[in-house]
């Protein structure tokens, strides 16, 4: 059973036909995705892999994934499951059945370091979207073959004026961090723009990795333009392609390509908002305009600090949000102005708040506001920069929730065609006790949405659920748990929600991951994490961990 390591330390394998990578614990797709499984789960890949071509026990794995207790039959068959759905495993010659003796993981050769050849008249998609969704930016050459994409449909559906930028092509881990942070980039600046809607990045992302050609990606996700490219990194070198396609037939509407140094690079980011607004013929108001107008920063390490922070901030832990913050420090010590650093800096500790990731709330607080602050000084029509302080306010000790309602219309206001404040705005109404209009807005916004993001699905579940609509608000967070199996925010919900239908042993299932993971999993510690500012929803939540037996 051979393996290939990558000189990064990042260990290929081959599953079954397909590759993976498996990173400081993680098991993840060629593009750099985590795959989603839960934490048990994931505990158990790591020991089969570890003993991969032997097989083990049921009592030795649960030695290994169960120290110090005894696991159930029942629990094992359900990692098992897990790693199996995951991996298309429906024949089991991946995870492999001994009747009697346990389980074997079978790890195939990988032949080699270079991507197989695309298949004709197919997108050879070889990139990472990581944590960062949207991106275009396509480096090096683009693989796209006119015959399998400009193909007739028998019945067009109508496409919404929306752009999704598909994963970048890129082959190695600095070309997949690059193509992910400059999708992301590509991502902010086109949601700047009033009147367009852009298309989330897990969406894009899910649907480029199962769709066969440009027209079928554009149909799946209704989006009626795509962008592709590819990027390539040789040290100070950088080659960037990038290309707008017609969602109704595949044809190109705009397409070009950068050779050149880092820093030259970006001056070349800077044109790219205004060619892709151009190539849509999309009309800009004065405000636009404006935003168009504008440079966030011209240092490029200022700005792959950000890219690092953001890609950290992406795991949702609590050292991530740490790195982050030290990424964003010092892109603001290379640019003072950088506005989005700040309110990229003020989200993060907004996030901490959510999750009770902080040390001494007031410095925490006072820090996050600072920094919130700056960012609208900077750039008062930064509509993250309110999104960020409405967050705050939502749930900092002390915060001001209509000062939060304001800040967050505000951002709507300044980003009608982002859905993003207007979810928060919902969430926070929630929390406040206003659920019927709260429940309004999600079924709104969730219409328009085919393959949400997580957290959309989380908020929506946690207004269903202290409007005691426990199974439909299961329902929700099941798609949740989907995308995101390891997010704390999903986990605490879903404990809650199970304890109310009754279903004791799954959410005791669910208490265990949430432990896995290193959070308090006492009532006193759940409690801590909870943001509900309303009095009878906080006692729901609290009621409903103890029907759970947590105490």
């Amino acid at each position: 059973m051979m393996q290939h390591r990558a000189a990064d330390n990042v260990e290929k394998l081959r599953l079954g036909v397909t590759d993976y990578l498996w990173r400081d614990g993680q098991l993840q797709d060629v593009r750099g995705r985590p795959v989603p499984l839960r934490a048990k789960s994931l505990s158990m890949f790591a020991v089969l892999l570890a003993e991969r071509g032997q097989v083990l026990s049921k009592d030795r794995l649960s030695d290994l994934v169960w120290p110090g207790s005894v696991a159930t039959d029942e629990s094992i068959a359900r990692c098992i499951s897990d790693i199996r759905k995951v991996l298309n495993d429906d024949t089991h010659k991946i995870v492999q059945t001994f009747p009697k003796q346990g389980y074997r993981l079978h790890v195939a050769e990988v032949p080699g370091d270079d991507p197989a050849p695309p298949r004709p008249g197919r997108f050879a998609i070889v990139g990472l979207a990581g944590l960062f969704a949207i991106a275009a930016s396509v480096f090096g050459w683009m693989i796209l073959d006119s015959g399998g994409d400009e193909v007739a449909v028998a019945s067009q559906p109508i496409l919404r004026e929306a752009v999704a930028i598909l994963p970048l092509e890129a082959k190695d881990e600095a070309d997949r961090f690059l193509a992910a942070g400059l999708s992301d980039d590509l991502e902010i600046h086109l949601a700047e723009i009033s009147g367009i809607k852009m298309i989330s990045q897990t969406q894009s992302s899910a649907i480029a990795a199962t769709s066969e050609n440009t027209i079928e990606m554009a149909r799946s996700l209704g989006a009626r333009y795509l962008v592709h490219g590819s990027v390539r990194n040789s040290g100070d070198e950088i080659a960037l392609s990038l290309r707008l396609i017609n969602g109704s037939d595949g044809a190109t509407l705009w397409a070009d390509r950068y050779e050149g140094s880092r820093s030259g690079l970006m001056g070349f980011r800077d044109t790219l908002p205004d060619a892709l607004v151009e190539a849509m013929s999309i009309e800009l108001n004065a405000r636009d305009r404006r935003r168009l107008a504008m440079q966030d920063t011209a240092d490029p390490i200022a700005f792959e600090e950000v890219l690092h922070a953001r890609r950290e901030l992406g795991k949702f832990t609590y050292e991530g949000s740490l790195a982050a913050e030290r990424h964003l420090r010092r892109a603001i010590a290379r640019d003072p102005d950088y506005a989005r650093a700040y309110a990229d800096l003020a989200a993060a500790f907004a996030i901490r708040m959510e999750n009770d990731w902080i040390v001494i709330s007031s410095a925490d607080t006072d820090k996050g506001f600072f920094f919130a602050e700056r960012a609208l000084e900077l750039d008062p029509d930064l509509w993250f920069a309110h999104y960020a302080m409405g967050r705050l306010h939502s749930v900092a000790e002390g915060g001001d929730i209509e000062a939060a309602f304001s800040h967050l219309r505000e951002a709507m206001a300044l980003q009608p065609a982002n859905d993003d404040p207007r979810v928060y705005f919902a969430i926070a109404r929630a929390l406040s006790g206003r659920l019927e209009e709260a429940a309004a807005i999600f079924e709104s916004v969730m219409a328009t949405h085919p393959q949400p993001p997580f957290w959309y699905h989380l908020g929506q579940a946690n207004v269903l659920f202290h409007q005691k609509r426990y199974k439909e608000a299961e329902r929700v967070m099941s798609s949740c748990l989907k995308q995101m199996p390891n997010s704390p925010y999903c986990l605490r919900i879903q404990i809650a929600i199970l304890a109310r239908l009754g279903r004791l042993e799954d959410a005791a299932w669910m208490l265990e991951e949430y432990a896995i993971l290193g959070h308090d999993t006492t009532l006193d510690g759940l409690m801590k994490s909870a943001i509900e500012t309303d009095p009878a929803l906080w006692a729901h939540l609290r009621q409903s961990y103890e029907l759970a037996g947590i105490e």
